[in-house]
């Protein structure tokens, strides 16, 4: 990967972040707050409230409001150095053809997809060496009213796939790191996304199951055991990709979940919004490089198919109004 594909940080200024929900809006927002150059492709439900009203953010750490730039299409952009991707994975594959004028002219995409598997997936559309992935921890929701609420954390990591410290990397991580944004630089991302995957794939869907917060599975023995067996699951996929996390992340990863108890999780709030939910990306990826690795995960399996099934219910719900 050579530097002459690799922008330095003085070549970063123009920023298009796609998508202006919870994760997008508010990161999105402490940018352009911080004087960066930035514009969203959004939705037409999102960009009437927010020419509306503005971009509000609702935080413990301070409210406010930007005025920013929306585009409904990329039709009138010419260039941009830096594309951080903000919606959930059922939403990547439609929007992919619409970033290759962009992504010829250079831009780095920088990724905030849940799972394991985005990277790859835009790195073979494209064929060229585009993607800085990225994980975001954030607790924040969009309310009814399109407000970014935002709770607690607000923190990425990214880093090259490769490990390696590229001058784009530290060039994303500067950017971010001068907005405020709580930024890590990271020398193993495929590693550090297979250990968010660990927390997305048992405590999302269970809250979906259960149909409550996550303090009813860190409140009963039997719920943190499946955790525990979830998990065990997932290290043991890792491993077979060569991926190798280390045991104690089952308890470390429980522990974590003390202080968002009281909070839903993003595949809950989209399970009841009636919205496509992320299993299929998270288990469902999960279960399919099991068996082309010979791991079981029945566990997952279980966590996989009451999710589809409690969507399917829904489905059939609304057809028979």
């Amino acid at each position: 990967m050579g530097e002459d594909v690799l922008p330095q940080i003085s070549k970063i200024q123009k920023v298009l972040v796609v998508g202006a929900g919870a994760v997008g809006g508010y990161f999105g927002a402490l940018l352009i707050k911080s004087g960066v150059d930035l514009c969203f492709l959004v939705r037409e439900n999102r960009f009437q409230v927010i020419s509306e009203n503005g971009l509000k953010i609702v935080s413990a750490e301070g409210d406010f409001v930007v005025q920013p730039t929306l585009l409904k299409s990329l039709d009138k952009i010419e260039a941009v150095d830096l594309i951080i991707l903000a919606v959930k994975c059922q939403d990547l594959a439609p929007l992919l053809p619409q970033l290759v004028p962009l992504v010829e002219k250079g831009a780095v995409i920088l990724t905030l997809q849940n799972g394991v598997g985005a990277e790859d997936d835009i790195l073979n559309y494209y064929e060229k060496p585009c993607v800085l992935a990225g994980v975001a921890f954030i607790t924040a929701r969009l309310n009814q009213l399109g407000v970014v609420e935002h709770a607690r954390r607000g923190m990425i990591t990214l880093g090259e796939l490769s490990g390696e410290q590229s001058p784009r990397a530290e060039a994303v991580h500067h950017l971010l790191s001068e907005a405020g944004i709580h930024c890590r630089l990271s020398t193993d991302i495929r590693r550090d996304k297979w250990k968010k995957l660990c927390w997305n794939a048992t405590f999302n869907p269970l809250s979906v199951i259960l149909d409550y917060p996550i303090s009813l599975v860190l409140g009963h023995t039997e719920l943190k055991e499946i955790v525990r067996k979830g998990i065990a699951e997932i290290i043991a996929v890792a491993a077979s990709e060569g991926i190798f996390i280390k045991q104690k992340i089952i308890e470390q990863t429980i522990e974590a979940s003390y202080d968002l108890k009281d909070y839903y999780t993003s595949m809950y709030e989209d399970y009841r919004q009636g919205k496509e939910t992320e299993v299929e990306y998270l288990n469902g990826d999960l279960l399919r490089r099991g068996k082309k690795n010979g791991v079981p995960t029945p566990v997952n399996e279980m966590l996989y198919a009451l999710v589809k099934g409690l969507q399917m219910k829904n489905r059939l719900k609304e057809n028979l109004k």
